[in-house]
């Protein structure tokens, strides 16, 4: 029996001041008796706050701070977070943290124009965890590079004690997956990240977006690779936007934030129009 356990915060999908909305991010609290790790930050200030608060009640020690990705919704909470738990690590995988470092002042910029001063400013970055194995109360929580999720590079923390995955944006549990910034070159590695995660045999599986009220369950890695082979597929057979939307809403109606289905549409049949000119 492991003396680890996981907490899981996710935040409300919110609605964009341009449009659109949100999807909700977690962020996720590894515990043993008296150690913390907290993998992802979340990035607007009730929601930082709320997992200070998370971190606070569990009364134990925040040693590391783990960022699966360099999208800001997942670490723009870190100077936030140092500032109240100084004695933390920044962390992320060597060639996580080169981007979010190689990133930071154009996120900057974007997130302080696109939110409008909503989401908070962040000028903290991690350091590179070069031997890929961070411990609490002496457990291993493993760090794993993988090839491809909505973004590259990124990264999963898997925890053998507890047969857990926390999985950044590899997987998507009941929210439509972000397409958007990747195109068809990238889709077939998406789709072998999911089965990597899936080899990891976990019982337990943390979505980077999820709706707050589904449990975190295994079940999310097989609908996240039916959910891409179905966008893929109807990409190349379909002929507008509009019908590829229509067909994933009538596979997948449950899925919350339909703005993301709608860009991530949009915007693979642009590439499909550029790539047959």
């Amino acid at each position: 029996m492991s003396d680890l356990a996981i907490d899981v915060y996710t935040c409300q999908a919110f609605e964009l001041p341009g449009g659109g909305w949100f999807s909700p991010t977690t962020s996720t609290l590894i515990t043993g008796p008296t150690e913390a790790i907290l993998v992802d930050t979340q990035f607007l200030p009730t929601d930082v706050d709320e997992v200070i608060e998370q971190i606070e009640d569990s009364g134990k020690q925040l040693t590391a701070v783990f960022l699966t990705h360099g999208h800001f919704d997942h670490y723009f909470g870190l100077e936030r977070l140092l500032n109240r738990f100084p004695e933390a690590r920044a962390v992320a995988v060597p060639s996580v943290a080169k981007s979010i470092a190689t990133n930071l002042e154009s996120d900057r910029a974007y997130v302080r124009d696109f939110f409008g001063g909503q989401a908070l400013d962040n000028t903290a970055v991690p350091e590179p965890l070069d031997n890929l194995v961070l411990t609490v109360d002496g457990t291993e929580v493993l760090a794993i590079e993988i090839e491809q999720a909505d973004t590259s590079p990124t990264a999963i923390i898997h925890i053998p004690t507890l047969q857990a995955v926390i999985a950044g944006d590899v997987v998507y549990n009941g929210v439509n997956p972000m397409l958007a910034m990747t195109n068809r070159n990238d889709w077939p590695n998406w789709i072998s990240s999911v089965d990597y995660l899936a080899s990891l045999n976990p019982t337990t599986v943390v979505a980077g977006h999820k709706r707050p009220e589904l449990d975190d369950l295994a079940e999310c890695i097989d609908e996240t690779r039916y959910y891409l082979q179905e966008f893929v597929s109807n990409v190349d057979e379909l002929a507008h936007a509009r019908e590829l939307v229509a067909h994933m809403q009538s596979r997948f109606p449950d899925h919350a934030n339909p703005s993301t289905l709608v860009v991530s549409a949009v915007t693979a049949f642009k590439q499909k129009k550029n790539n047959n000119a």
